[in-house]
């Protein structure tokens, strides 16, 4: 039976689900998404990705983390270097150490090095980036367990996650390969009792109707549909998160099962979120970053400036502010309820954010 549809419809059948009841009773859980680590070098930079400033991003957000003192675990949802360098990988597996409770990952596009186009000037990343499966070796207990690129784990007994590999070889977009969708369905029948939580960088389902045009497949799985009908066939699967389009956070329902699109690190308003989950409810909040004034200050203005974060070409920016507000707010309301409230953990020195925190409970 798939959970989380309709919270007072669990509560009449309960008595009928206890064979089937999950085994925890409450999970609380952080996502980290795209903090793309990157020593500043030749080839960083702070546009919409605030590059330079990546490092102490992460740190913070790492700090967030280990002052939760109930948190369970910790999800890092890909694009976890600039383009997996060799220095960068390995601060990153440094920085993960100090993490106090478990970390899962997940690779996306920025673990595969990019492919130097014929005829013109190699990029940095192209000549010195490695192969995803030093990414994975070096992320050995972080879910990763072997020279597999995807894993699973029960952090928890009754809870099931499930890490995919959606990278695809020269390209910024993302697939699920043939071998790992069989892999995919071995697991989930193995694991019929367990609420399922299956993590991956790419989107699969559209958040907004104007993602749907061919401009934008990059952020979505080739092979998306394949996918979310493999997961409507096994009623445990409640939940994919995934990071790759640097908005915060958006949630929608498909058939059952919530499509969660996540905040990066070093995209404004940089953030993590904190989710606690029940079998019969799951709340998130989101966490703004503490960074300086002129920090937030640049990232928003390169954000406003981003085409890909703009409702049209030479937009202002009151429209684009506008049409973000009502892109989030928007998807919001396919869950059961939300209310605004503060802002957590605001920019320092006064910094403020045009956003709302949001917190959500799904029913």
């Amino acid at each position: 039976m798939r959970a989380f549809r309709n919270l007072v419809w669990l509560l009449v059948l309960a008595g009928l689900l206890s064979l089937t009841a999950f085994a925890f009773e409450r999970v609380k859980f952080a996502v980290i998404s795209d903090p793309h680590l990157s020593l500043p070098a030749v080839n960083t930079e702070n546009r919409v990705k605030m590059e330079d400033y990546s490092v102490e991003l992460f740190r913070e957000a790492i700090e967030v983390v280990n002052s939760i003192h109930d948190l369970d675990f910790v999800l890092l949802l890909g694009d976890l270097t600039k383009d997996a360098e060799p220095w960068n990988i390995d601060l990153l597996r440094e920085m993960l150490e100090e993490v106090k409770v478990p970390v899962f990952a997940v690779l996306s596009n920025h673990e595969v090095s990019p492919i130097p186009v014929k005829g013109s000037e190699p990029s940095v990343a192209s000549l010195v980036g490695s192969s995803k499966y030093t990414t994975v070796f070096a992320l050995q207990g972080y879910g990763f367990n072997g020279p597999r690129t995807y894993w699973y784990a029960e952090p928890i007994s009754g809870l099931l996650l499930v890490g995919l590999d959606t990278t695809k070889i020269g390209s910024w977009g993302g697939k699920v390969s043939q071998a790992q969708l069989q892999w995919l369905e071995g697991v989930l029948r193995a694991n019929r009792d367990k609420l399922t939580i299956v993590l991956g960088h790419h989107l699969l389902v559209p958040f907004r109707e104007e993602e749907s045009k061919p401009e934008w497949r990059n952020f979505y799985l080739d092979n998306a549909e394949e996918l979310m009908k493999l997961l409507e066939k096994h009623e445990q699967v409640s939940f994919y998160l995934c990071g790759h389009r640097h908005v915060s956070t958006v949630p929608v329902e498909r058939n059952g099962i919530w499509y969660i699109t996540h905040a990066s690190t070093v995209t404004w308003p940089m953030s993590i979120t904190l989710y606690t989950l029940t079998p019969e409810k799951l709340e998130y909040e989101v966490i703004r970053l503490r960074t300086k004034p002129e920090v937030w200050d640049l990232a928003r203005k390169t954000l406003l400036e981003d085409p890909w974060f703009s409702p049209r070409a030479n937009a202002s920016e009151e429209e684009t502010l506008a049409y973000l507000r009502k892109q989030r707010i928007r998807s919001l309301f396919h869950a059961g309820s939300f209310q605004e409230e503060k802002v957590k953990n605001p920019p320092k020195q006064g910094a403020s954010s045009a956003f709302p925190t949001v917190k959500v409970t799904f029913l």
